[in-house]
This record gives C-alpha cells, structure tokens and sequence, in this order.
C-alpha cells in the first residue's frame, strides 16, 4: 500500500512503461517518505474509442482530481 494505477493510451513501449513507473514511484516516496517497496505500480492500455467510457465506469467523479478532453468529468 499505497498503489498507484495509470490507465493511458496504447503505444508505448515497455522501457517508457517501466520509466513511468519508476518515476510515479519515485515521485510518491519523495513525497510521502514512503518506503519504495510499499509502492505499487499498474499501467493499463486503453483504445482510444473506449478510453472515456472505460475511465468513467471505473472511477466515481469525486475520485479523480484533474479532468481532461478525453475524460470531462466534474465534481
């Protein structure tokens, strides 16, 4: 605990995957003085025509903090 999961669009190769990751993780233990062994990881590909309708089942509109084009959802 804690995990963090990134949903994104396909395309990327396994190296970038993998530097996001690290970096995400990275980010959060500077942040939070999270042992990196307790953080967590996930990145799930997504097709475009079903990104929006995917994110907004998957997540409630008062769970995500900053919006986009591709997912307008508010508050």
């Amino acid at each position: 605990m804690p995990h963090i999961a990134v949903n994104m669009y396909p395309g990327r190769d396994e190296a970038t995957k993998r530097d996001i990751a690290e970096k995400l993780q990275q980010f959060y233990v500077e942040t939070f003085g999270t042992d990196p062994e307790a953080v967590s990881v996930s990145i799930v590909e997504i097709p475009g025509e079903e990104f929006s309708d995917t994110i907004q089942q998957r997540y409630r509109p008062e769970d995500l903090y900053i919006s986009s084009r591709a997912v307008p959802m508010t508050k």
